[in-house]
């Protein structure tokens, strides 16, 4: 069960996580919170559920979550800005590669635009959704999925995807510290990328799966043949690889995914 008094103890943030909501069990946090009247919906809310029975991933793919073993929560934001959302969503995936090697000394990836990766395996994914009023963004939802101390996995995802448990050795994680510690790196980490903080830019592009070296790119659903050399990403959050004609392209995370090859 995860214990809500022990995780506001642990929680150091100003207002990040500090209104916080927990159900037992729900359709999905992304979607409650889609759906919440905006009086009711802060700057910083975050909303946990330890079964979530449709969670969703990018493209509409479901999201498969033992309950009560890993965290699935969404975090609901309003930025002063929405020129820079992708680098807001890789902040997240940053702060969690940093808690894990701070807490676990478990070494882990960013795979460009919303994937952390273990040993090459998928351990948390990011769906990122905004609802507008008009032409204005009146709310940001980071629905996030970790796998923290799940050991089975359906036959079709037991290659692909792994938890912190399993780095672990079998121990079983605190999945309330590991969420408050979460959200104590973050808070700093957000607003630091709605200003576009090239120690940030610097510090996820570090953390980046293929950084420097040549990759496949996959745009469109369609395998390009000519391989590119992943630059990172610029201050917006967006991709930036070198082609072999020496020209730099940007692209955005509707349109690409990356295969990594070896140099």
């Amino acid at each position: 069960m995860f214990d809500i008094a022990t995780f506001y103890r642990l929680l150091q943030t100003d207002w990040l996580g500090r209104r916080f909501w927990y159900f037992p069990k729900l359709d999905s946090t992304n979607r409650y919170l889609h759906d919440l009247p905006d009086e009711r919906l802060s700057h910083g809310l975050v909303c946990l559920a330890d079964s979530q029975l449709k969670g969703k991933g990018q493209f509409g793919r479901n999201w498969y979550s033992s309950p009560g073993e890993n965290l699935t929560f969404t975090i609901a934001l309003k930025p002063h800005t929405n020129t820079r959302l992708q680098l807001i969503s890789l902040s997240v995936m940053l702060a969690l590669r940093e808690t894990l090697s701070a807490t676990l000394a478990c070494e882990s990836a960013i795979k460009w635009p919303n994937d952390l990766l273990i040993s090459g395996k998928k351990v948390a994914g990011l769906l990122t959704e905004c609802r507008y009023n008009g032409q204005n963004m009146d709310r940001m939802l980071l629905g996030a999925g970790i796998n923290v101390n799940q050991q089975a996995f359906p036959p079709e995802l037991e290659h692909t995807a792994t938890s912190v448990r399993q780095f672990t050795g079998g121990q079983v994680v605190d999945r309330t510290l590991l969420l408050a510690v979460l959200l104590n790196r973050l808070e700093p980490l957000i607003d630091q990328a709605e200003n576009g903080d090239l120690e940030l830019i610097r510090s996820i592009n570090r953390s980046i799966q293929g950084h420097g070296k040549w990759v496949s790119l996959i745009v469109d659903g369609k395998r390009e043949d000519t391989p590119v050399k992943i630059l990172g990403v610029n201050e917006y959050g967006y991709m930036m690889v070198l082609t072999a004609n020496d020209d730099v392209k940007t692209f955005t995370h509707e349109q690409v995914r990356i295969d990594t090859q070896p140099d």
